[in-house]
């Protein structure tokens, strides 16, 4: 594994999200694996307009044309991915699901992956919910999507009990700044 791309769907560039993907961006640094992370919403990124371009064309490409291309670039030369998103409203934040809605052009009519390459990918979700149970169908569910590309979902973190300036703080939790670091360590294996 040469690179990998980190997607952070959170708002907030100094939040429990992006703390502990920095965490799995230095394990994987610390191997020699370059890293590259974007935050979603910094692009501007429209929802899929249903066009069908991409099936009627039989190409793993979008007409939509914005900053999207740019992250489809990115998926495909890399060796594997990190998405990291909060939860909001039992899933993903909008960017965090626009970015998969955009994924569309990868996965053919019949569901058959078009991802060029064999990618893994690894998640971390962060919640302000102390049960991590709570909104595990909306995880899985989106697990199981992103692994509709062809991408192999190799491990996933749900770091629960999180919320800024109201609980303790990501930094103070020792356990979930050491299980993000694994996520990174362990995703080229």
């Amino acid at each position: 594994m040469k690179k990998v791309t980190i997607l952070i769907g959170s708002p907030r560039k100094n939040g429990s999200t992006s703390i502990l993907a920095a965490e799995a961006a230095r394990a994987l640094n610390e191997l020699g694996i370059a890293t590259e992370t974007v935050f979603l919403n910094d692009l501007k990124i429209k929802g899929c307009q249903a066009c069908y371009w991409c099936k009627k064309s039989d190409v793993a490409e979008c007409a939509v044309k914005d900053e999207m291309q740019k992250i489809h670039r990115l998926v495909q030369e890399s060796d594997g991915l990190i998405v990291a998103s909060p939860i909001y409203f039992s899933g993903v934040t909008a960017q965090t699901k626009a970015w998969l809605d955009r994924m569309f052009p990868y996965v053919s009519m019949n569901l058959v992956p078009k991802l060029p390459g064999s990618k893994k990918v690894s998640f971390i979700f962060t919640q302000n919910q102390p049960d991590e149970r709570l909104f595990r169908g909306g995880i899985e569910a989106f697990m199981y999507a992103v692994g509709l590309s062809g991408m192999s979902v190799k491990d996933h973190l749900i770091a629960c009990d999180l919320d800024a300036g109201i609980k303790p703080p990501v930094t103070g939790r020792q356990e979930l700044l050491d299980k993000a670091y694994r996520i990174g360590r362990d995703l080229p294996g």
